[in-house]
């Protein structure tokens, strides 16, 4: 038996509290159960649990551009690098030979990240039951929009070599839940160190 992980867990309470949208009400309840988990700061989602959802960095061509993914990153500029997150939250959008580009949502403030995921949703891509399947943005029709600066200090580059887990794919019913998530590990800096940059960058752009 597989034992849900704590996205599919609060995902179910979030919908049993009939709170299907990021009402004031439904921010409310969900920060209160984000005050809940233990050691929010450490990796609160086991990369043991609900193996079907996990993909070997290998298996690259499983990455969705425009999907959303968990994974355990060690940089290769490191020491280089002012700071860094150790579990991203990426949204992957565009494939190169040795990784991709993509936007980490950890590098914004929790309310901003919950406005900035309003906006990529307008550009939702839905299957045929009318669900979300993932996001159709590019880095080109990012920067052309001033309606979309937030994506500025969220953009990264991954090498695939350097992914150090399996990665969590976040299913689309579950993007706000994860979006609120404590679950950044930011290194060398602490998290609002790197807010307080990443306003200043949107604030400029």
């Amino acid at each position: 038996m597989i034992t849900k992980s704590i996205l599919t867990t609060l995902t179910e309470q979030k919908i049993a509290a009939e709170h299907p949208t990021m009402s004031s009400e439904s921010l409310k309840w969900l920060m209160q159960k984000i005050a809940g988990l233990r050691n929010p700061g450490r990796l609160s989602i086991p990369i043991t649990k609900e193996k079907e959802r996990w993909t070997r960095p290998a298996d690259r061509q499983k990455f969705l551009m425009g999907g959303m993914y968990y994974f355990v990153y060690d940089p290769k500029t490191k020491n280089d690098l002012p700071y860094y997150d150790r579990f991203p939250l990426v949204i992957p959008l565009k494939r190169q030979s040795d990784g991709f580009i993509g936007l980490n949502i950890h590098y914004l403030p929790l309310r901003y990240r919950v406005i900035f995921l309003k906006k990529l949703l307008s550009f939702a891509l839905y299957n045929d039951e009318d669900e979300i399947k993932r996001v159709r943005v590019t880095y080109p029709m990012l920067d052309a929009s001033s309606r979309l600066k937030e994506f500025r200090p969220c953009l990264k580059k991954y090498l695939y070599s350097h992914i150090k887990s399996r990665i969590l794919a976040v299913e689309p019913e579950e993007w706000d839940v994860a979006t609120y998530l404590p679950v950044h590990q930011f290194k060398k800096a602490q998290p609002k160190e790197v807010w307080k940059d990443s306003l200043e960058e949107i604030r400029n752009n």
